[in-house]
């Protein structure tokens, strides 16, 4: 066997960051959800549509435009982050956290205003459906709030500059990554709850 090919069998393979492999099985658990919500959709359109007009579709689209804009600062900040500019790309981070958690204030609200008025988990099929799906994207986006807290710290302060600045843009690509899979998560589901049947 010639030296280049026992060379390359010798050779470690390359491997799909573990982000990419966790994005592609968290995407397929709610592709399920959403499967399963429209399956029972088409058996109760009249109770799914009269359900879905009792949320304040403006606040879902406003939740959307978040998270957007979000989404938008992160990317921007890994941008920055791969050129070297780690400063910036902090206050990048930071500034998508600020605007982000008036998401975490609007979903708040929009679960008071529901439990206020007396619907809860169990107050039909639909109900159960948007307290699951929006509760496991609140988790999703808790988590993430917490990883942009991270990274907007800045690389290791105590680590060799090279490893730090090169870690922080693995870090850096991974949590944008995150991040826009809880903004492309969020669109899925206001589309799926509050504008079908929406009048």
């Amino acid at each position: 066997m010639p030296a280049a090919e026992l060379a390359a069998a010798g050779a470690p393979r390359e491997r799909a960051p573990a982000i990419w492999i966790f994005i592609a099985l968290d995407c397929s658990s709610f592709g399920l959800f959403f499967v399963v919500f429209m399956a029972q959709r088409l058996g109760q359109p009249a109770l799914f549509d009269h359900s879905s007009q009792q949320l304040y579709t403006a606040l879902g689209f406003l939740n959307a435009c978040i998270l957007i804009t979000s989404s938008w600062l992160v990317a921007w900040a890994n941008v920055v982050g791969r050129q070297g500019d780690f400063a910036q790309a902090k206050k990048l981070i930071a500034w998508g956290m600020a605007v982000a958690a008036c998401f975490g204030l609007v979903k708040g609200y929009e679960y008071y205003e529901k439990l206020s008025s007396g619907v809860t988990v169990s107050t039909n099929e639909f109900f159960t459906f948007y307290y699951a799906l929006t509760g496991i994207h609140f988790v999703h986006y808790l988590v993430g709030m917490v990883i942009l807290g991270v990274l907007a710290q800045g690389p290791h302060p105590y680590a060799p500059p090279d490893q730090a600045h090169a870690s922080y843009r693995k870090w850096l690509e991974g949590g944008s990554l995150y991040w826009h899979m809880v903004d492309l998560l969020w669109i899925f589901i206001f589309s799926l709850l509050y504008l079908v049947g929406a009048r």
